[in-house]
């Protein structure tokens, strides 16, 4: 796939979610907050994949 592809993917899917989890647990926060955490989430997926990648390895 494509990295823009992966990131536009991220991106929608964060986002949804981020609104989801406040409206559920923070119902009075407003949209701007679940925009904020969607972010958030998408800023840790990118995160958690530079860290998970194997480091190459020296050779000696």
């Amino acid at each position: 796939m494509d990295a823009l592809l992966i990131f536009v993917i991220r991106l929608i899917l964060g986002l949804v979610f981020g609104v989801l989890l406040v409206r559920v647990f923070k119902p009075e926060w407003g949209m701007v907050n679940g925009i904020i955490t969607g972010l958030v989430l998408v800023a840790l997926a990118y995160a958690l994949q530079y860290f998970k990648k194997p480091k190459p390895r020296k050779k000696g």
